[in-house]
């Protein structure tokens, strides 16, 4: 039996509100301590799994992967409502499991670049280096349109700046890792415009939005175990029971909190007059 006492408003909003923020629906019910503590318990189960596994815990599966497994865990975290919906948007941005991902509309930017230098020629260099990599959309002799820039660093002290051909190799725009590939050439002076000295490969920063609830490959998740060890198996464990405790919260919300018969002052003073009866 439900407390009939406890204004529930309107339970299908209770329960909506419950489902994408834990909490939620019982603070729309005006039940403040159940809404603290529901918020407390659950998103910071999610969120400790979700820091151990180096916010890498959720992992939606690919579009066409039709791997069961992964989409129950998915179906587990997904109890906790907004918190885990992003992998839903970052699955349709990431695209079918093994396809090429489409290129999106170029545009410029500039980002820090960590990785090797390779020069050849009378002074040739191979060293590890940091600098900054601004790149523009360009259309190269077979009309293609592709990035070109030019990279700014230090070595020995002193500044530098080298331009970068436009057969520039640039990791997928999103993906599970927080560090997108950049390989590009190095073209020489202005005598010899085209002709490659050498080449940089490392990797820029990809923004926390295009690899955060990204769908992992075979690869990443191996990677992403050998790094966590034990610990990512216990990620994974928190989140998903995160997910399952708010089904019971939503239910509760929906509900109201259950009680058994008796334990009432009127319900004690009538058996106690029935007892006086009995024994009369």
């Amino acid at each position: 039996m439900t407390d009939q006492q406890i204004n529930l408003k309107n339970p299908v909003i209770a329960g909506v509100l419950a489902y994408l923020l834990p909490g939620a629906g019982h603070l729309y019910q005006g039940r403040m301590f159940k809404a603290a503590v529901y918020a407390i318990c659950i998103l910071g189960l999610f969120f400790s799994g979700m820091a151990m596994a180096d916010w890498k815990a959720v992992q939606p599966p690919a579009k066409g992967s039709g791997k069961k497994i992964e989409m129950l865990k998915y179906a587990a975290q997904l109890g906790v409502g907004l918190p885990s919906m992003y992998g839903l948007v970052q699955r349709e941005r990431y695209g079918p499991e093994g396809s090429r991902p489409t290129s999106p509309a170029l545009e410029a930017f500039s980002a820090p670049f960590e990785g090797q230098i390779n020069l050849r020629g009378d002074s040739p260099l191979t060293e590890e280096i940091q600098g900054t990599v601004h790149l523009e959309p360009e259309t190269d002799r077979f009309g293609d349109t592709t990035y070109a820039g030019r990279l700014e660093t230090v070595i020995d002290g002193k500044e530098l700046e080298f331009h970068l051909g436009s057969h520039i190799h640039l990791g997928r725009e999103v993906k599970a890792s927080e560090n997108r590939v950049l390989e590009a050439p190095i073209l020489g002076d202005q005598a010899t415009p085209f002709q490659s000295i050498g080449e940089i490969r490392g990797s820029i920063p990809r923004p926390f939005l295009n690899w955060y609830q990204v769908p992992m490959d075979d690869e990443e998740v191996q990677e992403l175990h050998g790094k966590l060890g034990k610990y990512h198996e216990l990620a994974m464990v928190f989140t998903w029971v995160a997910g399952l405790l708010n089904v019971l919260a939503i239910w509760d919300a929906v509900e109201g909190p259950a009680y058994g018969y008796g334990g009432s002052e009127s319900d004690t003073e009538d058996e106690n007059s029935t007892n006086e009866t009995d024994a009369e």
